[in-house]
């Protein structure tokens, strides 16, 4: 079979690169595809017209169908790439976490992160993976391979955190144990995903408790926002448990029950619903 080729153009940006990571990993026939570059524009690779080889896929240059320079639609390379793998099959159209990463890079490609974003001109935008690669060019001019390699990595990062994410909206909605305190609403989740942590505090609960169903350890998070304070919780749950080790934070905020930076310490006995009883009166 013959070596598949990807073409983006030169200096490869935050949409070219994307569609690159989402063929190779998606397509199994492009698993191990090398990338080209040419020039901006309708340059394709040896001047061959573009999309008449199967073997050559154009991404954000050379006017073919994942192309979106002549088009006034709000797309972009990367997401006529993901659209085309789940018409072929490749790619699947439920995939939640991946829909949401195509839709900020589209939006990215067309400068909302300019103008519509939130406080765009905040230096945290700055630590943004699209503004990363660009001060990376900056670092390490000219090395193309090393751009394509890093913002690869990092979207597999971002795709493993959004699955994540995606999945702990689902349990809180689906299995959380909802409940009230003096701060306002909490939630309690018998899961081994601890994105559900900051999930259900950015959705507004006061308090989010965690316990790990297989290991046992339990981790609870305060808002900042409501001023939790854990010391009250913190003392009534050592005088009912006599065997877990716990450790509540300086901040008050952070009570936790084993941690993957001191793995000495013991899980609790208690269940998740006496730690929630604990709580609701705390």
């Amino acid at each position: 079979m013959a070596q598949k080729i990807i073409v983006t153009h030169t200096s490869p940006d935050f949409d070219g690169i994307p569609a690159i990571w989402l063929l190779r990993k998606f397509h199994p026939e492009f698993k191990n595809a090398r990338v080209e570059l040419v020039p901006a524009g309708d340059n394709t690779y040896n001047n061959e017209p573009v999309d008449s080889n199967p073997n050559v896929l154009h991404v954000d240059v050379g006017g073919g169908k994942f192309d979106h320079h002549k088009t006034n639609e709000f797309t972009c390379g990367t997401k006529l790439v993901w659209e085309w793998l789940v018409s072929e099959g490749y790619a699947k159209k439920d995939d939640e976490a991946l829909k949401r990463i195509v839709d900020v890079i589209t939006e990215i490609d067309h400068g909302w992160d300019s103008y519509k974003w939130q406080d765009p001109a905040s230096d945290r935008w700055e630590f943004s993976l699209h503004n990363i690669l660009s001060g990376l060019k900056g670092v390490y001019s000219g090395e193309t391979e090393k751009h394509i390699d890093f913002t690869i990595d990092a979207l597999e990062a971002v795709y493993r955190l959004m699955q994540s994410k995606v999945k702990a909206e689902e349990e809180i909605e689906r299995d959380g144990v909802k409940f009230e305190t003096r701060w306002g609403k909490g939630v309690g989740v018998l899961t081994k995903n601890d994105g559900i942590m900051e999930v259900a505090i950015k959705e507004g609960y006061s308090i989010v408790v965690r316990k790990d169903p297989q290991e046992g350890y339990v981790r609870i998070t305060g808002s900042n926002s409501h001023k939790v304070d854990l010391s009250q919780a913190y003392e009534i749950i050592k005088e009912n448990d006599k065997v877990g080790t716990w450790f509540l934070h300086a901040s008050k905020v952070l009570l936790r029950n084993g941690s993957t930076r001191n793995p000495t310490m013991k899980p609790t006995s208690l269940k998740l619903e006496e730690i929630v009883a604990i709580l609701e009166r705390s």
